[in-house]
């Protein structure tokens, strides 16, 4: 049977995670057709529903959800990678549910994570045991279910996914295997293209590391290594760095003008972080936490770092380190007015933490599964059911959150985030909200408007400038760097750029004479080049890669 097991133990691991990928969310997303809702979930409903809409309209690359606010637009594609939402997106687009579009994409979330996590372990010399035990800590760890389940944050789930590719990159580079860079882009260009927070976390973990281990990382080789990985990365995201960036430089947003919360008021005590993981807490703004069983592995790898010959000696620092950011003894007052404060939660921190005592318990430096044969059986099984218990337990305190499928289907498009982080700092939205009816704005006295026509993402009409020299016609549209205005005359047709409209956020268009105006948006020169520039670097690496495996074969031929 033993020697049956590992024969087929490929398949057998594949299958394992298949089936729980599906039992792990079946309580919450299956079970009596109802689904538990999240904090974030109308936000991200909404954009699985926009850029559905956006591929059905033939737009392949939206910048603006047009879905959004009732049809005045959200830069939620601009400012919030869509790269993962396209396979929701288009299952939603050929016709299944929302819901089912969600659930399905959940599983294969799960799917990934299980894989890319068991994978990591295995590069790093984990055995198939230990690598599978560390993938189950990993993707069934509390704060994971915290973010899948009760934040629903689809960003930074995504983006978890390939925290272990990060930990694996840096274990090879810091073990001298320098050919072995491009994985750490991999990793973090995986983690770009989901969520910019978790790209600012994970970045600071690296540089943590490479901090801790500066002896043997501050050499010519891995230094270059690390140069060409974070130049790679750049570049590979320059699609959407870039225009966010020239967004940024155009317009204040809310984000900066007006931040959600200040990072210092988000952290915890350290009894509070305690408690609530030793009992694994459901979670709340003030219950974030790693669970007991990372929790309990904490304390015995801190206990161990008194030993002579303690392994793993950086990881367990990072992981106090990353536990201590997450508390109120970390000075986080400091960096209220940094780029820092964009993290807006420390809690995020655990993220962090969560891999690295996943990795560390299943290692077992320790050598407790050797002292005790039966112990690892004995964890997969706790943590197995620690899911079950923690997601009743969210069911029966979240009760209000529980939706039918059907309802579930019934979005609203005012939900965009509660900071409205994206928002011109002028758009005041409640304001916005109560002029659900959009309307072109204008002078009568000035400028007479006609035949006007409002489609899924432009606005039309004839227009005729009085007695005056120009008059301004604000657009029912959110304003973002590239409306422009195509002008037809009697003369000629001529393209003309848009304004903010400085006491509501929308856009305003200056008009003279007499003519025929659309007012739509257009992709800008820096977003076309970005693109380009992105795309040009994908095909020499894919290129690259393809010449590298062509010449290891033909070698091993010859």
């Amino acid at each position: 049977m033993k020697l049956w097991i590992d024969k087929h133990s490929r398949i057998l691991i594949i299958l394992s995670f298949s089936l729980l990928s599906f039992l792990s969310l079946y309580i919450v997303y299956f079970r009596n057709g109802n689904i538990l809702i999240g904090d974030d979930y109308h936000f991200h409903q909404n954009r699985i529903e926009g850029l559905a809409l956006s591929l059905q309209q033939g737009t392949l690359l939206p910048r603006i959800s047009y879905f959004f606010i009732g049809g005045y637009g959200y830069a939620s594609s601009l400012f919030y990678p869509d790269f993962y939402l396209y396979f929701p997106a288009i299952l939603r687009a050929c016709g299944l549910s929302l819901a089912s579009s969600f659930i399905i994409f959940a599983i294969v979330i799960n799917m990934g994570t299980f894989v890319i996590t068991y994978l990591s372990g295995r590069w790093m010399t984990l055995s198939k045991g230990k690598s599978y035990l560390f993938s189950l800590l990993y993707t069934l760890s509390i704060y994971r279910l915290q973010d899948f389940l009760n934040r629903q944050a689809i960003g930074e789930l995504l983006a978890m996914s390939f925290f272990p590719l990060v930990l694996v990159s840096l274990h090879y580079l810091k073990n001298g295997d320098y050919k072995k860079w491009p994985l750490l882009t991999l990793a973090m260009t995986g983690i770009g293209l989901a969520h910019f927070i978790s790209l600012e976390i994970i970045s600071i973990f690296i540089a943590c590391y490479i901090l801790l281990n500066a002896r043997i990382f501050f050499k010519k080789q891995p230094i270059i290594a690390i140069l060409k990985a974070a130049g790679l990365t750049i570049l590979l995201l320059a699609f959407y760095l870039l225009p966010v960036f020239e967004q940024m430089a155009h317009v204040t947003f809310q984000v900066t003008s007006n931040p959600l919360t200040m990072i210092s008021d988000r952290s915890y005590s350290v009894g509070e972080l305690f408690v609530n993981s030793f009992k694994n807490s459901v979670f709340h703004a003030s219950s974030a936490n790693i669970g007991i069983i990372l929790l309990i592995g904490l304390v015995v790898y801190t206990i161990s770092l008194f030993k002579k010959n303690s392994a793993n000696r950086d990881l367990i620092i990072l992981a106090l380190f990353f536990m201590l950011m997450t508390t109120n003894l970390f000075p986080w007052q400091l960096f209220n007015q940094t780029p820092l404060n964009t993290i807006q939660f420390p809690w995020r921190f655990l993220s962090v933490v969560t891999l690295l005592l996943s990795y560390l318990v299943a290692n077992d430096d320790i050598g407790f599964f050797q002292k005790f044969p039966g112990s690892k059986v004995f964890l997969v099984a706790v943590i197995l059911f620690g899911v079950v218990i923690y997601e009743a337990e969210s069911l029966s305190t979240e009760g209000k959150r529980i939706l039918s499928h059907q309802k579930y289907d019934q979005t609203n498009s005012y939900y965009i985030g509660a900071g409205h982080e994206y928002l011109p700092k002028e758009a005041n939205y409640s304001i916005i909200k109560k002029n659900k009816t959009r309307k072109v704005v204008y002078d009568s006295n000035e400028v007479e408007i006609a035949n006007v026509k409002l489609d899924f993402d432009s606005v039309t009409f004839d227009y005729d400038v009085k007695d005056s020299e120009n008059s301004t016609v604000t657009i029912p549209f959110i304003y973002y760097h590239g409306y422009q205005a195509k002008i037809i005359d009697e003369n000629n047709e001529a393209q003309i750029k848009t304004s903010l409209n400085a006491k509501n956020g929308l856009v305003d268009v200056n008009l003279t004479g007499k003519g025929k105006a659309t007012i739509y948006y257009q992709t800008t020169l820096v977003q076309r080049l970005a693109l380009v520039l992105s795309l040009l670097t994908l095909l020499i690496c894919v290129s690259w890669k393809f010449v590298d495996v062509s010449k290891y074969k033909s070698k091993k031929k010859t």
